[in-house]
C-alpha cells in the first residue's frame, strides 16, 4: 500500500498530459462566418458569441453565413476559433436587417463562392454571387481537370522523348546521323484557386449602424443570433508610396502620410511605388479584419492602399525648379553571378513578366521635393513628398561625451581648493 499515493499522482500527472494533448474544451454554439471585402483581399473572420459586434466595409460587398460549429477558447492567441472539421451545420432562416427606418429588411440567402486568381495563397480574390457562383465553380473545375491532363500528357510525351533521346544517343555512339527529337512543351502553371459554392447574406450597404438577427421560418429568433452592425467609409483619400530601397528591395517602407517626410542616405537608390490610398478609422479596420482583435484603437486613424496609381511621371523639385523628371518603368530582380552573393535590380526588357513597376530615383540633394504629375503636366493632389538627406557630421566628437562629468568634478575640486587656500591667507593672526 506504501505505493498507492505515488501511484495515484501518476496517474493523475498522466491523466492531464492526456487531456492537455486532446485539446482545449469545444462549446457548440451558433456563430457568424464572416467573408469581409478588405482591401487586401476576403478577410475570413468569426464572430462569435462573445464578439457581437460586426465591422464591414460601405459600399462593398461581403458575405455573413450562419453557422453552428464547436468554439474553443486559444490561449495562444486569446481568441475563441471554430472547429469546422468536426462541425459546420449550416443553420436556415431569414436574416432580418434593423436600420434606420421603421420595419427590419429581410434578406434572403444566395450561392457565392470566392475565387483567387493568382493562387490561393495570394491575397488578390474575387467575390462571384448567385448563378455567377455556380457557373465560376463549373468552370473552375472543369479548368482544373484540363490542367491534370495535360500535366498527364505532358509526362507521357515526357517519358517518350526520353526513350527517343536514349534511341539517338545509341545511334550516334554507332556512327550513324541521327536527328535529336524536339522536347515536349510543360503547361502552363495553373493557378486558379477557389472554395466551393457555399450559401450565405450579402451584405453591401451604406456606412451606418444596424443591427440583425436570424428568424425561422415559423417566425421564432434564433438564440445567440443577434448581432450589433457597424458599416463604416473612409475619412480622406490621398496618395501613398511603398519605398524600395535598392539593397533592400524584400524590406519596403511605407510612406503614407502626406505630410510627413522621406529621409534617405546620400546616393541611395530608391524605387517608389505609388497608391490610391483611404483613410479609416483604426478601431473599424481593425475589427473588420477580426471582430475579436483588441489592438483597435478609438480616435486613431489608419492609411491603406486601394489600389496602385498608374501615373506616368515623377517630378523632382529643388526650390521652385524641376531639376528630374522620372519615368515609370518595369523591373526584375536577378541574382549577383560569380563570388558576389545578392541581387541586383536592373531594367526589365520584355521575356516573363517583370517583378515590380516604379519609380527609380537617386538621392543627390539635401532637401528635395518629389510630386507626381499626369500626362498634361498636372500636379497630383496628395503626392508631394519632402525628402531630407540627414548631415550626420562628424562623429569623434562624440568620444568625449564621457569625459565631461570626470572634467566637471576636476574643475569645481580646483576650485574649491583655491577658495580654501584664499580664505586662508586673507585670515588676520591669532584668529583661530
Amino acid at each position: 500500500m506504501r505505493y498507492a499515493a505515488p501511484l495515484l499522482l501518476v496517474l493523475s500527472l498522466l491523466g492531464a498530459e492526456i487531456a492537455t494533448a486532446q485539446g482545449p474544451p469545444k462549446e457548440r454554439q451558433f456563430v457568424y462566418g464572416i467573408n469581409a471585402f478588405t482591401w487586401k483581399g476576403y478577410a475570413g473572420a468569426l464572430s462569435p458569441s462573445t464578439a457581437r459586434t460586426i465591422y464591414l466595409l460601405a459600399g462593398h460587398p461581403s458575405i455573413i453565413s450562419p453557422r453552428e460549429t464547436l468554439v474553443y477558447f486559444w490561449p495562444t492567441t486569446g481568441d475563441y476559433r471554430a472547429d469546422w472539421e468536426s462541425l459546420d451545420e449550416t443553420v436556415p432562416g431569414t436574416l432580418e436587417l434593423f436600420g434606420p427606418g421603421a420595419q427590419p429588411e429581410r434578406l434572403a440567402r444566395v450561392k457565392y463562392v470566392l475565387q483567387y486568381p493568382e493562387g490561393s495563397g495570394s491575397s488578390q480574390s474575387v467575390l462571384y454571387i448567385g448563378t455567377e457562383a455556380e457557373k465560376r465553380y463549373q468552370a473552375f473545375l472543369k479548368a482544373r481537370a484540363q490542367f491534370r491532363d495535360a500535366l498527364g500528357q505532358y509526362a507521357e510525351a515526357r517519358r517518350r522523348y526520353q526513350e527517343a533521346l536514349d534511341r539517338a544517343v545509341v545511334a550516334h555512339q554507332r556512327g550513324e546521323k541521327v536527328v535529336l527529337p524536339q522536347p515536349p512543351r510543360e503547361p502552363a502553371p495553373f493557378l486558379l484557386a477557389g472554395t466551393e459554392v457555399h450559401d450565405g447574406f450579402v451584405m453591401n450597404l451604406p456606412a451606418g449602424r444596424y443591427h440583425l438577427r436570424l428568424r425561422t421560418g415559423d417566425g421564432r429568433g434564433v438564440p445567440g443570433s443577434e448581432r450589433s452592425l457597424v458599416v463604416f467609409t473612409h475619412r480622406r483619400e490621398s496618395v501613398g508610396f511603398t519605398i524600395l530601397p535598392e539593397r533592400r528591395w524584400t524590406v519596403p517602407e511605407p510612406a503614407d502620410d502626406p505630410a510627413a517626410t522621406v529621409y534617405a542616405r546620400p546616393d541611395q537608390v530608391v524605387y517608389l511605388q505609388p497608391f490610391v490610398e483611404r483613410e479609416y478609422s483604426d478601431l473599424a479596420y481593425t475589427r473588420l479584419e477580426n471582430p475579436q482583435s483588441r489592438e483597435g484603437r478609438p480616435g486613431a486613424w489608419r492609411w491603406e492602399y486601394v489600389q496602385p496609381l498608374q501615373t506616368p511621371r515623377l517630378e523632382v523639385i529643388m526650390g521652385k525648379t524641376v531639376i528630374e523628371t522620372v519615368t515609370r518603368r518595369p523591373f526584375r530582380v536577378v541574382q549577383m553571378s560569380g563570388e558576389a552573393l545578392g541581387y541586383e535590380v536592373v531594367e526589365h526588357h520584355g521575356g516573363r513578366p517583370p517583378d515590380f513597376e516604379g519609380f527609380r530615383l537617386s538621392i543627390r540633394t539635401s532637401a528635395s521635393l518629389l510630386r507626381l504629375v499626369d500626362e498634361q503636366g498636372r500636379p497630383l493632389a496628395g503626392s508631394a513628398r519632402l525628402i531630407r538627406v540627414p548631415r550626420l557630421g562628424s562623429s569623434r566628437a562624440l568620444f568625449l561625451i564621457p569625459f565631461i562629468p570626470v572634467a566637471l568634478g576636476f574643475t569645481v575640486a580646483s576650485w574649491r581648493r583655491e577658495r580654501v587656500s584664499r580664505i586662508r591667507r586673507e585670515r588676520p593672526p591669532g584668529r583661530g
